[in-house]
């Protein structure tokens, strides 16, 4: 479920000392903040969809309940991202790119880290219990099938990437179901978009750093698939599949034209760049992919923003 492209190394001058990051810097990386935001952007699209056109977000109780909602679920999403921080210490010792997370440089010990993850998924469960018991329940399956399914699995099948996109889709459907309190067609439909933007993403975030991954002990098809068609060919197949569920909102009546215009365009492009790293199956070309589903799912989100019915 990882969304971090990675960090950007400087090539201009390299400082004569390292600044150290604070401890509370520290601690906000240990929540992934990439993941987050994710988090945080779309089950407030979810949660605006759902929201009925008569009902102001402007009056206290829809904006406790706004509130309740949005840092419930990013609480208990940086919680499992705590939990998965400990849980993978020993392989991100071992990765080029992940070997000075606070975890595996001693910044952070194993208990505090603890302690933090216990605190904020505890805190995300307590709020979205005063949402509703779907949307805590949808956040509880969140929390378990990333902690103990999905982390374990990543270094025994490459079926780990399909089952990482369930946690990860699940806040979009639950912005919905805090509103509507029911999982109907339509939260299906937005869970259905972020998985299969999931897939694509990290298939071409898997191919820039399978060397690293390889290190890390970690099961991909990156990894096995030296030619890198097969993974070119999922990564068609899934950018298919997120533009048929991306132009669902507006065939059930939730998002009109405008949004329909915009979507086949991302959506389209997606496919294109995927069907591109097929022919050119490099780690230049899957960052393009990489790089265009970022824009893909900000453009859809922002697009629901601007044509809800």
């Amino acid at each position: 479920m990882s969304l971090s492209s990675g960090n950007t190394e400087a090539v201009i001058e390299t400082p004569a000392a390292e600044k150290v990051p604070s401890i509370a810097a520290m601690y906000y990386e240990l929540t992934k903040p990439g993941i987050s935001k994710m988090v945080m952007m779309t089950t407030l699209a979810g949660y605006h969809l759902a929201l009925p056109s008569t009902t102001s977000l402007f009056s206290t109780s829809q904006a406790v309940h706004l509130a309740a909602t949005m840092f419930g679920t990013l609480l208990i999403s940086s919680g499992s991202c705590v939990v998965n921080h400990i849980m993978e210490r020993d392989v991100d010792s071992r990765m080029k790119r992940t070997s000075k997370r606070p975890i595996p440089s001693g910044a952070i010990s194993v208990r505090s880290a603890s302690i933090f993850a216990a605190i904020l998924s505890l805190s995300g469960a307590a709020l979205l219990l005063t949402v509703n018991a779907l949307t805590f329940w949808l956040a509880i399956a969140t929390w378990l099938s990333y902690v103990m399914v999905y982390t374990p699995m990543k270094t025994r099948s490459s079926l780990a990437v399909i089952v990482g996109g369930v946690p990860g889709a699940l806040p979009f459907m639950g912005g919905w179901t805090a509103v509507t309190g029911a999982a109907d067609a339509m939260a299906w439909v937005l869970f259905a978009i972020l998985f299969f933007w999931q897939l694509p993403h990290f298939y071409a975030l898997s191919w820039m750093y399978r060397a690293d991954y390889r290190e890390g002990g970690m099961v991909l098809r990156a990894i096995t698939d030296d030619t890198g068609k097969t993974l070119a060919v999922q990564m068609t197949l899934t950018s298919v599949l997120l533009l048929f569920s991306a132009v669902a909102p507006t065939l059930l009546g939730v998002t009109g034209n405008v949004y329909l215009t915009g979507v086949l365009a991302l959506g389209g492009w997606l496919i294109v760049q995927s069907a591109l790293f097929f022919r050119q199956p490099d780690a230049a070309m899957a960052r393009k992919v990489l790089l265009t589903s970022y824009a893909v799912l900000m453009g859809i989100v922002v697009l629901m923003f601007l044509d809800k019915q």
